[in-house]
């Protein structure tokens, strides 16, 4: 192979005659990775960017497909705390294991870049890697010629598609305006450079404890507010929480569940722009915070697909029909403990009319309860009946007075004793009616 300084690949044996937007790359990448990481540089080249992130602290390792590429490296930028090894191109294969990957100027030369952007991904949680801008330096300069050694460029949002694709969702964005030019941040120019957080779910994990609240946008989510603020935090009460919708951006949250395609979504927010549904698609653009939902959008960077086909072989049914209880099966699925449920209340108006949602998530409760998981309900929520006294839960024991007592070994034993007063036929007729929506009493919790 030919070493020579064509401008794709720079050859030097100094920093002082490497062209200046290569050489700001990797400063760049030097101050957004954390001190003392190991790096993988993908495609390295000669070594020279290695030897930048070595002097800042780092420790890179360099690979490159080119076994006089790295030759030469071992030449002139070995005095470093890593080491420089070939690769073998588009099908990379285990990598390793890093704290922080680079991969600058690479993607734009391989056909299909899927296969090493996936192996990155396997490789670390952290990923800054670049290409040339189609907005501003078109592949196709001219009518017919296109350039060397390059198979496409990219506009912003194919590569951020790209990346998504990918397993990555990019949450800051920089440029470079030319050949010459520092890392700037944001801008149209030349060069797009992408800093990209690994795109992850919580894995199924067998832990002695799991804890996780899930909030929901009914009234009862008042509660969750009121034990958190009183422990001192949400940290004290449970060791997760997931938020539903529009609370993934009022509340603290390790998780966003949002199932409604934003495809439709944005349909709603056009014919309404001032609604809240446009609101939340605003701040699902820029969440850092993890968003499961049921297909992702390239323009939404922390979306992650619901892993369905998982769900499916793990738990064995097919019954959802609102977010919150794909929000509960997940929890069962990464192997939660217990599970709380705030604001899961269905007291909307003619609920027994329009409201489905409710049966759904009481029996992925079921589901839970079967295989161990303690369920925590708040006592104003009518998830559960659990707003009523204890004995009116049990339907059929109209003339008996119940009383439930614990025992030591964790049973319970019924005390029952005849009413003295029964109900009159109007108490009774009332009670039978399903008519009338269900209503939140608020009880004292």
């Amino acid at each position: 192979m030919n070493l020579e300084n064509t401008g794709e690949r720079q050859v030097s044996p100094t920093l002082d005659d490497i062209r200046r937007d290569h050489v700001a790359r990797y400063e760049f990448a030097a101050k957004v990775i954390r001190f003392g990481s190991r790096v993988i540089d993908y495609a390295c080249g000669i070594g020279y960017g290695c030897r930048i992130m070595a002097n800042a602290g780092l420790i890179p390792t360099g690979i490159d497909i080119a076994g006089e590429a790295i030759a030469y490296a071992k030449q002139h930028y070995c005095n470093l705390s890593g080491e420089f090894k070939t690769g073998n191109g588009n099908v990379p294969g285990d990598l390793g294991d890093f704290d922080a990957a680079v991969s600058f100027e690479t993607i734009e030369h391989l056909q299909d870049p899927r296969p090493l952007l996936k192996a990155l991904r396997q490789s670390a949680p952290l990923l800054i890697a670049s290409v040339p801008n189609e907005d501003m330096f078109p592949y196709e300069y001219e009518p017919g010629k296109t350039i060397a050694y390059h198979y496409r460029h990219y506009t912003k949002a194919q590569f951020n598609a790209l990346l998504q694709e990918c397993g990555w969702y990019a949450d800051e964005w920089y440029g470079q305006a030319g050949p010459e030019s520092e890392v700037e941040d944001d801008i149209q120019g030349r060069t797009l450079i992408a800093v990209c957080r690994r795109a992850e779910l919580p894995a199924p994990v067998d832990i002695q404890e799991r804890h996780i609240a899930i909030l929901g946008l009914g009234p009862s989510l008042d509660q969750y507010l009121e034990h958190t603020k009183r422990l001192g935090g949400r940290s004290r009460f449970c060791d997760e929480t997931w938020a539903i919708n529009a609370l993934g951006n009022v509340f603290d949250c390790d998780l966003i569940f949002h199932m409604d395609d934003v495809r439709i979504q944005e349909i709603r927010a056009a014919a309404a722009p001032a609604s809240n549904i446009a609101a939340m698609l605003q701040w699902l653009k820029v969440s850092r915070v993890p968003v499961i939902t049921s297909r992702a959008h390239p323009d939404y960077p922390a979306l992650v697909d619901f892993p369905l086909e998982d769900i499916l072989n793990h738990l064995g049914h097919d019954y959802f029909n609102n977010t919150a209880a794909y929000a509960v099966a997940f929890a069962i699925h990464v192997g939660a403990t217990k599970i709380s449920l705030f604001g899961m209340d269905y007291t909307y108006p003619n609920v027994h009319d329009a409201e489905k949602g409710r049966a759904c998530v009481e029996f992925w409760l079921g589901q839970a309860h079967a295989r161990g998981i303690e369920i925590g309900l708040p006592k104003t929520t009518t998830l559960m009946d659990s707003m009523y006294p204890q004995a009116a839960r049990l339907y059929g024991y109209d003339t008996l007075d119940i009383q439930f007592n614990s025992q030591a070994d964790g049973s319970i034993q019924l005390d029952f004793t005849e009413r003295e007063t029964l109900p009159t036929a109007a108490e009774i007729e009332k009670n039978y009616d399903h008519s009338a929506p269900i209503r939140d009493q608020h009880l004292p919790i």
